[in-house]
C-alpha cells in the first residue's frame, strides 16, 4: 500500500486534521488538471481563479465523503466531485445569455407540449410557429443550447495526460478503466431512446441533423434529448 494511500486510511478512520492538511496539499495538481481542462472550452471572461477555487471545495467535499469500501479509487471519485463543483460554480456565473436560457426553455416546454398534443413529435416548422419565431431563430437556438453542454462524453472517454505531483509521484491516470466502467454502467442505466442517441452521436460520429433522420425527430428534439442524456449522466456519475 502506498503512503498516501495509508494517509487516506489514517484519515478516514481518525479524521486527523494535520493529515486532512496533507491529502489537500498532495491532490491540488488534480484540481489544477481539471481547472486548465475545463477552462480552455470557456469565454475568455469565464476566471479561472474562481474554477479552481471551486474545484479545491469538491475536493473537500470529496475527502470528506470518500469511502474506499466501495472499491473506487479516490483519485477518480475526486474527478467527479471537483469537476461537479466547477460546474455548479459556472451555473452560478451564469455566463450563457438570460435570453438563451429562456429560449432554451421554452423550446423543451412547447415541444413537450406539442407532442403531446398531437401524438408525435412536433417538426421545427411546427415548433417554430408554436413559439411564435421563425425557423432560422430556432435553428440558431438549437446550435447555441448544443454548444452550451460545458463537458462532452469525448473528455469523458478520452484518456488524460498523467498529473504530477511532487510527493506521490505521477497521479493515476484520472479517466482510467475503473471510470469508463463507471461511464459505461451509467450509460446502462439511461433510457433506450437517450443510449441510442450518445451511440449515434459519439460512436457513430452523426451530426444532430443526421441523427434527427435515423430517428425520425427533428433536430432541435435530438439537441434537447441529448443534453437532456448528458445532464443525466452527470447526475449519475456525481451520486
Amino acid at each position: 500500500m502506498s503512503a498516501v494511500n495509508n494517509l487516506m486510511e489514517y484519515y478516514q478512520e481518525t479524521k486527523d486534521q494535520t493529515v486532512y492538511g496533507k491529502l489537500v496539499s498532495h491532490y491540488l495538481p488534480l484540481v489544477r488538471f481539471h481547472t486548465s481542462k475545463l477552462a480552455a472550452g470557456l469565454p475568455v471572461h469565464v476566471s479561472r481563479e474562481d474554477l479552481m477555487q471551486s474545484g479545491i471545495l469538491g475536493l473537500l467535499e470529496a475527502l470528506q465523503r470518500y469511502d474506499s469500501k466501495r472499491g473506487i479509487k479516490f483519485e477518480t471519485y475526486a474527478s467527479q466531485r471537483i469537476r461537479g463543483a466547477m460546474l455548479d460554480e459556472l451555473r452560478r456565473l451564469c455566463w450563457l445569455p438570460r435570453s438563451l436560457v429562456r429560449q432554451m426553455r421554452s423550446m423543451d416546454r412547447t415541444t413537450q407540449s406539442l407532442a403531446s398534443s398531437l401524438g408525435r413529435e412536433p417538426s421545427d416548422e411546427e415548433l417554430a410557429a408554436e413559439m411564435g419565431i421563425t425557423l432560422s431563430e430556432l435553428q440558431k437556438t438549437v446550435k447555441q443550447a448544443h454548444k452550451s453542454t460545458l463537458i462532452s462524453l469525448d473528455e469523458k472517454l478520452s484518456v488524460p495526460v498523467p498529473c504530477s505531483n511532487a510527493e506521490g509521484g505521477t497521479l493515476d491516470r484520472l479517466l482510467a478503466e475503473e471510470e469508463k466502467e463507471i461511464l459505461a454502467n451509467a450509460i446502462e442505466s439511461l433510457d433506450e431512446r437517450y443510449r441510442v442517441i450518445l451511440a449515434l452521436y459519439y460512436q457513430e460520429k452523426l451530426k444532430l441533423k443526421e441523427i434527427g433522420v435515423v430517428l425520425g425527430i427533428s433536430e432541435s428534439r435530438v439537441c434537447q434529448l441529448h443534453t437532456r442524456a448528458v445532464d443525466k449522466l452527470r447526475a449519475i456519475m456525481l451520486d
